[in-house]
């Protein structure tokens, strides 16, 4: 028999910890950046610019990729396109050798290593200070790279993140899910943009001094790495709307799962190759910001789970047979809307199926971590969907 002493303790701290990541935490967040938020420069600068675009088989994108970065409003004689070729087997690498003419190059690796691989590489062969990161199936509007790299006329800043818009004809409540948490990502990007200091960039578009960016090993998250190290060393990192990419967002719950699971890992991966970033005594905002924004969020799986458990074995208190029925319809709600998530009246369903959906592969992918899982090679989403 389950002694329940402590189950109301259990119960509370963990509804206080997921009160905490998803409402309290953005509410300071915001009103500390009302208070503390810092004005930078934003000037149209045309310095020269590196274009790194990470591929692995992208034959069917990589064409319309490059078509859009050439046509992007910048003098091209000051843009330098990279393409780095991760191992693709398909005719990824003689599309983008075709454009050689134009000025792009090939950097076709042998291996299939990670993207973080490509990276590393690619910025080592970097010509210019200002380096920036696409991706091979997201494309950008026209003026984005001006957007993008005017943040950099305000010395301080060391790295700027671009807003990703997702994109999908055939719309299911895993797209629409998608964009409820992309809204509520903006609302906290901003805040932590004002300070200076954003939590993690969108790998489709963002820009980094490359006397700033450090070789990261290769399980290792360079889009939520790479900006903190830059934050670390003393710069700011922002975030600039208007320099928009866009994508198609996953449609399939598999694929999304599969997703938010390697992330975590490589999340957790990276942050314990790095404590020093969660050291207040070094940087206490930044390490208040990692443990809210991401440490915790990633946890809330666990909190649920606990709430779930210690409710049902307290349902004999009303408070608590409620709150058990409570946590138990998100759920219900979930996985009907995982059934019928094409069905009509989807809309109802978003939260909770996204909120169940993202934070159960949270917890597989913590628990990859603890296995010693590490995340190295990579397939884009849309790949494994079509296969």
């Amino acid at each position: 028999m389950i002694h329940t002493r402590y189950l109301p303790a259990i119960f509370w701290a963990c509804f206080l910890l997921t009160g905490y990541v998803y409402f309290i935490y953005p509410i300071l967040l915001t009103r500390l950046a009302r208070f503390i938020g810092r004005h930078y420069i934003r000037n149209e600068i045309i310095p020269p610019v590196s274009i790194v675009i990470s591929a692995y088989n992208e034959e069917r994108t990589i064409a319309e990729k490059i078509d859009n970065t050439l046509s992007l409003d910048y003098p091209p004689e000051l843009v330098e396109i990279i393409v780095g070729s991760d191992g693709s087997t398909d005719k990824t690498n003689e599309i983008a050798r075709s454009y050689a003419h134009k000025g792009v190059r090939l950097l076709a690796f042998p291996e299939n290593r990670g993207k973080t691989m490509v990276q590393n590489d690619c910025v080592s062969r970097a010509s210019h200070e200002i380096v920036v990161f696409m991706d091979a199936a997201s494309m950008c509007e026209e003026c984005s790279l001006k957007k993008l790299v005017a943040n950099f006329a305000d010395s301080r800043v060391g790295a700027v993140a671009g807003r990703v818009v997702f994109t999908r004809e055939s719309k299911n409540l895993t797209t629409e899910s998608q964009g409820v948490y992309w809204r509520y990502e903006q609302i906290l990007k901003q805040a932590e943009s004002s300070l200076g200091s954003l939590v993690g960039v969108d790998g489709p578009l963002y820009a980094i001094r490359k006397s700033l960016y450090t070789t990261l090993d290769q399980d290792m998250m360079s889009d939520f790495i790479s900006p903190l190290l830059v934050i670390g060393s003393g710069s700011s990192v922002v975030y600039e709307p208007e320099a928009v990419t866009y994508e198609d967002a996953t449609t399939s719950t598999a694929d999304e799962f599969n997703t938010r699971r390697r992330i975590v890992t490589r999340g957790f991966t990276g942050i314990s190759r790095h404590l020093e970033l969660l050291n207040p005594a070094g940087n206490p905002l930044l390490a208040w910001q990692i443990l809210s924004h991401k440490v915790l969020r990633w946890l809330v799986g666990f909190y649920y789970t606990g709430m779930l458990i210690s409710s049902l074995f307290l349902a004999g208190r009303r408070f608590y047979l409620l709150a058990f029925g409570g946590l138990a319809a998100v759920l219900g709600m979930s996985f009907y809307g995982m059934k019928f998530r094409s069905g009509p009246g989807r809309g109802w369903y978003a939260i909770p199926y996204y909120f169940i959906l993202v934070n159960l592969a949270a917890m597989f992918g913590v628990m990859d971590y603890l296995r010693g899982k590490r995340v190295i090679s990579w397939k884009p989403v849309r790949q494994a969907r079509e296969v």
